[in-house]
């Protein structure tokens, strides 16, 4: 989507928790005709959500929640399921996503979009798959809504 978007010269702002592998995106999406500015951080991080909402500016065309952590791996039974990772599974792939629409909301005009981007173990029970597709199946709702 970031190519599709910097290749009809779109202003960029991208994130991702790795600063090497931020860069190199970031250098490839720059060979088009776009802006793109890169900032490397963890969506969870509530400054960090605050800088990309800022950096992005006073108009937000498109907000593309993208960012997700898979849990533990192997994913454990939800009966083992450490509560700590699942609080984490859910601030990454629920709580970050809802926080960055509340934030971008005020600054996205008429026939701005939204675009959560989720799983099919949303949708579709796994087995060992609970935490994960739980927090998915709850961005689906949010999205829904």
């Amino acid at each position: 989507m970031a190519r599709a978007l910097a290749g009809n010269g779109w202003r960029l702002v991208v994130d991702a928790r790795g600063t090497d592998e931020l860069e190199e995106a970031r250098a490839e999406l720059a060979m088009t005709k776009a802006h793109i500015t890169g900032i490397p951080g963890d969506v969870s991080d509530p400054a960090h959500r605050h800088r990309l909402i800022e950096v992005a500016g006073p108009s937000i065309e498109l907000l593309v929640n993208n960012a997700s952590t898979l849990g533990p791996s192997p994913q454990p039974p939800l009966a083992d399921y450490p509560p700590s990772a699942f609080e984490r599974v859910l601030q990454v792939n629920l709580i970050a996503p809802l926080r960055l629409i509340q934030l971008a909301a005020p600054r996205m005009p008429a026939g701005a979009a939204i675009v959560n981007v989720t799983s099919d173990a949303a949708v579709e029970a796994y087995a060992g798959w609970g935490g994960y597709g739980s927090s998915k199946a709850a961005l689906e709702q949010l999205t829904a809504i």
